[in-house]
């Protein structure tokens, strides 16, 4: 079982430990046994951490489509909530749109897409629904900018293979791509 795993992973990350937790109850967790649509992923960085839960599904057209997402951050002491559930939100939208399409080309080393209209970003529309829960907590502020970028793609992935059998590896994420 996903979570279990990634509890028994941690050592005495107990702030880790405790926003996957929170993460799974607010997700509905249902354990990403074979046959779910729903993946799990975890990361600490900046003196922060995260945990994301997705439900995710696979179009007829083969496309990787994210329908709900909650995480679950502990960021230190918080001076601005809104601004991190923002952030958190923002982080969660741009990485599903780098895992789930988009990709960036590249012609002599300079990125094809210069501008944010042209990477391809969900519309409101497209963009699933996701809640964030802010971990009270009296440790030092950590960082938040870029946190939640990370965890998409993994989280779709094990969500993807819950649901399919078959382990993405590469992004975009691509059902039936072999990789």
């Amino acid at each position: 079982e996903p979570l279990s795993f990634r509890i028994a992973m941690l050592g005495d990350n107990l702030r880790l430990a405790r926003v996957l937790q929170a993460a799974t109850a607010l997700g509905g967790w249902d354990g990403g046994a074979k046959g779910s649509s729903m993946g799990l992923a975890c990361h600490s960085a900046f003196g922060s951490h995260i945990a994301l839960v997705v439900e995710a599904e696979v179009t007829e057209a083969q496309r990787v489509r994210v329908l709900r997402a909650a995480a679950a951050a502990d960021c230190g002491r918080v001076v601005n909530p809104d601004i991190v559930r923002q952030l958190v939100e923002g982080g969660i939208v741009y990485g599903i749109s780098g895992a789930t399409g988009a990709p960036i080309e590249f012609e002599e080393g300079l990125p094809l897409q210069r501008t944010l209209g042209a990477l391809g970003l969900p519309g409101l529309a497209d963009t699933p629904e996701i809640e964030v829960e802010i971990m009270p907590s009296e440790e030092e502020p950590g960082g938040v900018t870029e946190l939640a970028v990370p965890v998409a793609a993994p989280a779709i992935a094990n969500a993807i293979f819950a649901l399919t059998g078959q382990r993405l590896r590469s992004l975009p994420l691509v059902p039936g791509s072999g990789l």
